[in-house]
């Protein structure tokens, strides 16, 4: 009889505890809005723009995410010449590379390995890490993820795309000083460039 009433009682609970689901997805708060984003638009800060860079592309914006995500593309010059960052760390988001096609790439502390078609690598924030294309005129093709990502992050991005890596002069020209500030407070440069020639003599089969 305890058994028969204990089920009868689970089993009438059932529809509560789904309504009550079903009413916190309900409340949950919207999130911006839905996007359709050509392959030749870029949406930095949330604007849709011709894209017209030369090393990439942002089809996901903090903007359109409250700031909690970030997605860029490469674009078709992104890969010509052959080189990535320094050795970095993100002290506040998250990153994640996919390997649309080709081969890069990647160091994650002391780790290098190649990276290739359908791989994906996830940075774990206050990670060191890096990437690199390893050839000229590499037809790879990369996307990376930042969750979430801060306004000043998303700047550099946004300058990054048009004219390329920056030194210091360079970035004082180009930001203003709080956001550079910001920007220099949760991502900071480590290490060098992963020594592509190195990497590949080491990694050859």
């Amino acid at each position: 009889m305890k058994r028969r009433n204990f089920l009868t009682t689970s089993l009438l609970a059932l529809p509560i505890l789904s309504f009550a689901k079903w009413t916190d997805f309900a409340l949950r708060k919207k999130m911006g809005k839905s996007l359709f984003v050509r392959a030749s638009e870029s949406r930095y800060f949330g604007k849709d723009t011709k894209s017209e860079a030369n090393f990439g592309r942002c089809i996901i914006s903090s903007k359109d995410t409250e700031n909690q995500l970030y997605i860029g593309a490469d674009v078709e010059r992104s890969n010509l010449e052959k080189g990535g960052p320094g050795l970095h760390i993100h002290h506040q988001d998250d990153e994640i590379f996919y390997v649309i096609s080709g081969a890069f790439l990647f160091q994650i502390n002391e780790e290098i390995f190649m990276g290739k078609k359908g791989d994906t690598v996830f940075v774990p924030r206050g990670t060191a890490h890096t990437y690199s294309n390893p050839y000229d005129n590499n037809p790879g093709e990369l996307l990376i993820i930042h969750q979430p990502i801060s306004p000043s992050l998303e700047k550099f991005y946004q300058v990054f795309s048009k004219i390329g890596y920056m030194n210091d002069d360079m970035l004082r020209e180009n930001f203003e000083p709080e956001v550079l500030t910001d920007l220099m407070k949760n991502n900071a440069f480590v290490g060098p460039p992963i020594d592509i020639d190195a990497a590949l003599k080491k990694l050859k089969p």
